[in-house]
């Protein structure tokens, strides 16, 4: 028996509308939960269609305009929602299709796990989902696929459309301090060693985040039950002294919220989608401060250089969590 998705309804008129205005195939991203023993689907949302390919599109999706819309719209989401799959609504004969989805639903996983700075749990849900809409009939073709098994081959899968899919979901949250001092290499040669550096300094800190003690309330409960005794250990390390060429300053409060899909939610879930979240949202900050350097070198190229601090400290920058 294939994997079930349970649908908001809202996502059925989503997907309606927009087989009455396609011209063309369209393409999208299904949102929501997973669990190992159902998914929830809680909205959709179409890849905007890039103007100039308006009339060339065909019946050919873009594959790298819809792994950038996945990467942009999974940096948005918060904790507990993440990109289950795509969808695709085209009247092309649905065998023809499967070729398609599948490229599709395995460079959006690839491009967005890349980014994940945590270890991947044993209860993680591997299978991505893919659902071809044909606009002239509206029927619906649901399968998935295996992402972490390259040659995984599609299994059908039950998709049924609920009202109120999330009206009973709880939702937990917290606020994190972050105050990194990320040394910098002396060889440095511009905003890629800067990158580099940065991400394994994030890799260490995400680590520790996901060993750390997580209170619920000012307790530390067990996965299921309350921990009746004990203290947690007070344990400090020294600041290693290392000669650098420069370092970067991560600061700011993230305020981090996560959705569960019970309303009797476990602790062992709470706190792997809360810290999840408080990862993903210092790591895209950081990406897109890089970004914004590294286009700002490209631009300079040829004309005059940005000034830039090549003492102790470089690029001091405050981040703070906009998103939630």
């Amino acid at each position: 028996m294939g994997r079930s998705y349970i649908v908001e309804d809202a996502v059925e008129g989503y997907l309606s509308k927009l087989c009455e205005q396609q011209a063309g195939s369209i393409t999208g991203l299904l949102i929501g939960q997973s669990s190992t023993q159902r998914d929830f689907v809680v909205t959709a949302t179409r890849t905007p269609q890039k103007e100039e390919s308006a009339a060339a599109a065909g019946n050919s999706p873009d594959k790298e305009w819809v792994i950038e819309h996945a990467r942009q719209v999974s940096r948005m989401l918060p904790g507990g929602l993440s990109v289950l799959g795509v969808f695709i609504i085209t009247d092309t004969d649905s065998k023809d299709t499967l070729t398609t989805v599948r490229q599709l639903v395995f460079a959006v996983e690839n491009l967005i796990s890349s980014e994940h700075l945590w270890n991947p749990a044993d209860d993680d849900v591997t299978d991505c989902v893919t659902l071809h809409v044909n606009p002239k009939t509206r029927k619906t073709f649901c399968r998935t696929f295996d992402v972490k098994d390259p040659k995984s081959m599609a299994k059908p899968a039950d998709w049924k459309y609920q009202s109120g899919v999330c009206s009973s979901w709880s939702m937990v949250s917290c606020c994190i301090n972050v105050d990194m001092l990320v040394p910098l290499p002396d060889n440095r040669t511009g905003t890629e060693s800067m990158d580099t550096s940065l991400k394994e300094e994030l890799k260490v800190w995400a680590h520790q985040l996901e060993s750390g003690v997580c209170l619920i309330d000012g307790k530390k409960l067990a996965e299921d039950t309350e921990l009746t005794g004990g203290q947690v250990d007070d344990q400090r390390l020294t600041d290693v002294v290392q000669r650098c060429g420069g370092s970067v300053s991560i600061r700011g409060a993230i305020h981090s919220r996560a959705y569960l899909h019970s309303n009797k939610p476990k602790v062992k879930l709470a706190e792997k989608l809360l810290k999840r979240d408080v990862v993903s949202t210092v790591a895209t900050r950081v990406q897109m401060l890089l970004e914004e350097l590294l286009t700002s070198e490209e631009e300079s190229k040829g004309s005059s250089k940005v000034k830039r601090q090549t003492g102790t400290h470089t690029h001091v920058r405050k981040l703070t969590s906009l998103l939630h």
